[in-house]
């Protein structure tokens, strides 16, 4: 059970949901090892969903994938906390390289799911969906 406010889970959610970026940019996978929960699920903008060791695999291949990933900061983040869980949306702009060396830019509405396990926050979900302007 969480004691602390929500306002004090929200600060302790923001650096976990920089670090997975950092991670993911970095290719680190023993740190989304760490971050990302046992029965994590994602989903890339793509459509493809991944358990986290394939998940894991597929975002830290050399050469290839996300080169950079800026998000707005904490105030333009909905993060709401329901006990021991928090559901945040927010976008995020992803720098992509394909395996043809070409770079994308483009915007991701992300919404992404973190449990407080052992008293960390661990991400069980998360899906991006590119935002196309019209």
């Amino acid at each position: 059970m969480i004691t602390e406010t929500k306002e004090e889970a929200r600060k302790k959610i923001w650096p976990v949901l920089l670090r997975v970026e950092k991670a993911l940019v970095e290719k680190n996978a023993s740190e989304l090892e760490q971050l990302l929960s046992a029965d994590f699920i994602g989903a890339t903008p793509t459509g493809a969903f991944f358990t986290k060791t394939a998940y894991i695999s597929h975002h830290c291949k050399p050469g290839f994938g996300i080169v950079a990933l800026t998000a707005d900061d904490m105030n333009a983040t909905t993060i709401r906390i329901y006990n021991d869980t928090a559901v945040i949306n927010r976008r995020v702009h992803s720098r992509f390289k394909l395996p043809t060396g070409k770079i994308l830019d483009y915007d991701v509405q992300r919404i992404e799911v973190l449990v407080q396990q052992n008293n960390e926050w661990r991400m069980v979900s998360g899906q991006g969906t590119q935002v196309i302007p019209l």
